[in-house]
């Protein structure tokens, strides 16, 4: 079964802050899944967020 983190865990191994990481998910930039109040954020949603926000190299 794939790895399921909570909010806290994904600021963590990111290196971002809790705030930006609901910021994220209610922008629809990040997917999560919402059990009772509490979101649950599986590790295939982290590493689609990381693709999709990686930096293309640009020449100047």
């Amino acid at each position: 079964m794939e790895q399921i983190y909570t909010v806290r865990e994904v600021a963590g191994r990111l290196k971002i802050g809790y705030r930006t990481v609901l910021d994220q998910i209610n922008l629809g930039r990040l997917e999560a899944y919402q059990i009772s109040n509490r979101y649950r954020i599986s590790e295939s949603s982290v590493l689609r967020y990381l693709s999709a926000n990686k930096v293309k190299r640009v020449a100047i």
